[in-house]
């Protein structure tokens, strides 16, 4: 078995039919399910969020082309369309929750300004069916605040009510969190280290090698434009970009540089 010595991780939101001509943070479920077959075709496979952990300190060796795929938000249509998918090939895949907003809205688009319509969110039953499908369920905070805009103590309280209530709803540990908006700074990383969080995802682009920052792991976004052969560039260079014309400017640039 070759071992990899670096790991990207997917950052999906939506699963589903967008609500909106320019929602990019939605893909749909046949394209999600074209991506996933033609990376398992690449040789890809999707390692669990706990197995990247082990990875990361050390203590656990994976096979080269492992990915994580990681659900942002916890929106019903991951329960719908994208956990089918992925039970068929077996895979496992990690959703971040809004610990507050179990089994409501995603009206923190409302409250921010941006253009993005309110879709629904899972359940706990619903993330209980994941979770015995082999999903992981993890903190995306509890209320979908910009973490770092808090004063400490609302900071402190949000971190750790948020996984204290999923670890009770779930009964097992919650250790990974998400960033809400990817925003984080030195605060808030030292904050998410106190309330017992072991690692926690940014959505700045780029591989994972052995000794990233386990509290600014980076991650890949996929955007609803992004075609199966799109995606898999962009696994295989660790970048948001996943053109074509991307991945000429890399090659050239390789080219040149042992010239």
């Amino acid at each position: 078995m070759t071992i990899t010595r670096r790991v990207p991780v997917l950052m999906y939101h939506r699963v589903g039919e967008p609500a909106l001509p320019n929602e990019i943070y939605c893909v749909r479920p046949e394209n999600f399910a074209a991506q996933m077959r033609t990376l398992m075709k690449a040789g890809w496979q999707a390692v669990c969020v706990e197995d990247f952990d082990a990875w990361l300190r050390g203590q656990l060796a994976l096979p080269e082309k492992s990915f994580v795929i990681t659900f942002d938000d916890g929106f019903t249509d991951v329960h719908d369309f994208a956990a089918p998918i992925l039970k068929t090939l077996g895979w496992p895949a990690t959703v971040f929750v809004v610990a507050g907003k179990l089994g409501g809205q995603s009206d923190w688009g409302i409250t921010t300004g941006e253009a993005i319509s309110p879709h629904p969110l899972m359940s706990s039953a619903q993330l209980r069916e994941l979770a015995a499908q082999g999903f992981s369920v993890h903190s995306h905070s509890l209320l979908h605040h910009d973490l770092t805009t808090l004063e400490l103590p609302a900071l402190e309280r949000d971190l750790s009510d948020s996984r204290a209530l999923l670890a009770d709803i779930f009964d097992r540990g919650v250790f990974y969190l998400a960033y809400p908006y990817g925003r984080h700074n030195e605060t808030v990383r030292s904050a998410a280290q106190r309330a017992g969080y072991a690692m926690a995802l940014s959505v700045e682009s780029g591989f994972n090698p052995p000794g990233q920052g386990r509290f600014q792991i980076r991650r890949l976004d996929v955007f609803g434009t992004d075609t199966p052969a799109m995606l898999l560039r962009k696994i295989q260079l660790g970048t948001n970009d996943g053109r074509l014309s991307y991945l000429l400017r890399y090659y050239l640039r390789r080219v040149l540089r042992l010239n």
